[in-house]
């Protein structure tokens, strides 16, 4: 039998790695440096193959192994940038993306990470320029038209984004990623429709498996957003690929309970997902399932540390236990950290898969007005709070996430857009919303005029059993979609809520099904907020008014 050589070895590991089989891959290029440790091609083909595969940490290792042994190797270079920026590392990536550029000029790939390392840092401006360079020396580099596209309706000029993207499209029409990206647009301007058939267009068949994840998760998204949910739901579950960016993995015990499986005679586990906003939208599904004929026997929430004491009080016949997030092996892990207790659960199961079954239509979603449940003698103190400040109305104020960067920019308005609302005589604004909002308060004060008053000894980040309480306390919430408006509207507070146009949560339809009370006050084109907070501040005044 002839025994491989590492040549031998290194070529089918490329082989492989092209196929989209990783672990495969992987296994070749460590059999390669079995027989040469001192092989750049076998440690950088481990490193692409470790990283498709998700595993951020051995990747890092490969590619600064290959990196000492070839320390000019542009695809080596890139290969640290990708990483860098998957870690967050902005500063990084684009030292070893122009490290690229300087070794290979013209490079593609490094063009681009140069470009999005930049973006990533908030400078979008120099991005921009960066690509627009590249692409005057090389106009037919199709993958730059499309980076392009992106960075631009980052910014939100939509209209030349869809230019750039057509053009990444128009040069490579099997360009998988120009058509993603320009669904995403799609999307992000509301027309969840043309985004599906863009979508729908593009065969799963020879993308990588992290490609087929995030075109899942972009259909699913698209879906929902059209009303389509049976469909949409099924498409969502990519969200929890381990292939998909981001991704968390779940180091649970036990058997996962699927979608379609009885639920009668389980002591299910239900783990709470991605943010914590989602983990309170999602928390609507429980008093459904308690409802249900079939229910669980027995029922184990865990959810986020900081929401445990309100679920608890919401959910009595419920053990409720808190579960931990650590990054292990650069992926995000979420495990239990709490006790169980009593009988181990027999199944267990992300939150929102139980939507696929307990949640097939819009018509589903009922009308119950409240299911979490805020602490009665809290909200009577913040009413004795609330009562020594001025004006008729008392209104809390979000305007912004916690995660404001990239696209996600293009979901919220600017504060200043506010301006019209917080201008409404007889209302009395307080801060509601978490984060470094300094600057925002300061502008209201000398530029408009409003006090935005502060809860005296409130944490709005962490203590979030006293941001449910003053929010029902308040006269009315108004809001952005982010984590404390799902506590205040999961509460029963009166909210009025702002939509950007890519908001799947609405479900195609006119309202807002997770919380029936919630009054929409909708944005009909990216940018366009103006429409929204005039029909806002109207509604404000006449409140006030009454």
């Amino acid at each position: 039998m002839k025994i491989p050589s590492a040549t031998s070895l290194v070529d089918e590991a490329g082989r492989r790695l092209a196929a989209g089989d990783d672990e495969a891959a992987a296994t070749s290029a460590r059999l390669a440096l079995d027989l040469d440790a001192r092989s750049p091609a076998a440690w950088r083909l481990l490193g692409m193959a470790c990283e498709a595969g998700g595993r951020v940490e051995e990747a890092l290792s490969a590619y600064e192994s290959a990196l000492a042994l070839a320390p000019g190797d542009p695809d080596v270079l890139n290969g640290l940038a990708r990483l860098a920026l998957e870690m967050d590392l902005p500063a990084v990536a684009s030292g070893m993306a122009r490290q690229a550029i300087s070794l290979r000029p013209g490079d593609t790939e490094a063009a681009c990470l140069f470009a999005r390392a930049l973006a990533r840092e908030g400078r979008h401006p120099e991005a921009i320029h960066a690509l627009q360079s590249h692409l005057s020396e090389h106009p037919g580099d199709a993958v730059a038209w499309s980076t392009l596209g992106v960075l631009v309706s980052e910014t939100g000029d939509f209209e030349t984004a869809e230019t750039f993207l057509g053009e990444a499209v128009r040069l490579a029409p099997d360009l998988t990623a120009a058509r993603f990206n320009l669904a995403n647009l799609l999307v992000t301007r509301g027309e969840a429709q043309k985004a599906l058939e863009v979508l729908e267009r593009m065969p799963e068949s020879g993308l990588t498996p992290r490609e087929r994840a995030t075109l899942r998760y972009a259909r699913g998204c698209a879906r929902l957003q059209s009303g389509d949910l049976r469909q949409g739901w099924r498409d969502y579950a990519a969200r929890n690929d381990p292939a998909f960016p981001g991704a968390a993995d779940f180091d649970i015990p036990g058997r996962r309970w699927r979608p379609g499986e009885p639920l009668a005679g389980l002591r299910l586990l239900v783990v709470g997902e991605q943010g914590l906003g989602d983990e309170v939208l999602f928390g609507s599904l429980v008093p459904d399932l308690l409802e249900r004929p079939d229910r669980p026997e027995a029922l184990v929430l865990a959810v986020e540390p900081r929401l445990v004491g309100l679920f608890r009080r919401s959910f009595p016949g419920v053990q409720v236990i808190d579960h931990a997030t650590v990054m292990t092996g650069g992926r995000r892990v979420r495990r239990l950290a709490g006790e169980t207790g009593g009988a181990p659960f027999t199944a267990w199961t992300p939150m929102a898969d139980l939507l696929q079954d307990l949640r097939p239509a819009v018509s589903d979603f009922g009308d119950r007005p409240a299911f979490l449940r805020a602490d009665p003698g809290r909200i009577g103190a913040w009413r004795s709070w609330l009562g020594g400040l001025p004006g008729r109305v008392r209104v809390g104020l979000l305007w912004k996430s916690g995660l404001m960067s990239g696209a996600r920019r293009t979901s919220f308005a600017a504060f200043a857009d506010w301006g019209p609302v917080l201008a409404t005589p007889g209302v009395t604004f307080v801060n509601l919303q978490y984060g470094d909002t300094a600057a925002e308060v300061a502008f209201a004060r000398d530029r408009l005029g409003v006090k935005v008053h502060e809860p005296p000894g409130l944490d709005l980040r962490q203590d979030l059993e006293e941001v449910a309480a003053l929010s029902c306390a308040l006269d009315l919430v108004i809001a952005v979609s982010n984590a404390s408006f799902n506590i205040a509207a999961a509460c029963g507070a009166r909210s009025w809520l702002v939509t950007a146009p890519d908001a799947w949560t609405r479900l195609g339809s006119r309202d807002y099904p997770w919380y029936p009370h919630v009054r929409v006050f909708p944005v009909l084109a990216p940018g366009d907020w103006g429409q929204a907070f005039t029909g806002m501040a109207g509604a404000l005044a006449r409140e006030a008014a009454a």
